[in-house]
């Protein structure tokens, strides 16, 4: 791989998104913003709800809605990509490579986004909740505590608003916001 340049694997249980050897990728985990550049220092960490973006070696931007997941950063001597490599083109003594692997359990191309189907699950959510918080006589006011959920109907309101938010985070990353 060229200086600055790493592999990059996008994994879902159905599909492998991306694999592209990339020059940046950002995302956010409970810890906060996060770039990874060629060369990070290895972790793992978790990766909340949010967009993830994707500068690859060649091509326009990729990004990705994301709803959680992990992400993995290792960096090492010649690392291969995950999908195999040109044994031939063994690496020098003393390089090093990084490979980045992001495990999601549900991740969309912003491109792939389906925004009709998306504008539904939000109006549909967004009903559900406000007859929910209705009916616990929940707000969902900006700075709200939210508590551990007592009942069954706060449980189904936490799912509800989870909903929500998976509508809205589709939506924006489609700009269909």
């Amino acid at each position: 791989m060229p200086d600055g340049v790493f592999t990059l694997a996008v994994l879902t249980p159905e599909e492998r998104l991306v694999d592209t050897p990339a020059r940046s990728v950002e995302l956010r985990s409970s810890d906060g913003e996060l770039t990874v550049l060629d060369g990070h220092t290895p972790l793992v960490t978790d990766v909340v709800p949010g967009e993830v973006k994707v500068e690859p070696e060649e091509g326009d931007p990729v990004r990705l809605a994301v709803h959680g997941g992990f992400l993995q950063v290792e960096t090492g001597p010649g690392l291969e990509p995950e999908n195999g490599g040109d044994a031939a083109a063994a690496p020098s003594p003393g390089a090093r490579s990084t490979r980045v692997t992001l495990l999601a359990g549900v991740a969309e191309l912003a491109d792939q986004i389906d925004v009709p189907r998306a504008e539904r699950a939000r109006e549909e959510a967004t009903v559900r909740v406000d007859e929910l918080r209705a009916a616990t006589g929940r707000s969902g006011a900006p700075g709200e505590a939210a508590e551990a959920p007592a009942t069954a109907e706060e449980l189904e309101l936490t799912q509800a608003e989870a909903a929500l938010h998976r509508a809205e985070l589709r939506l924006s990353i489609a700009g269909a916001d």
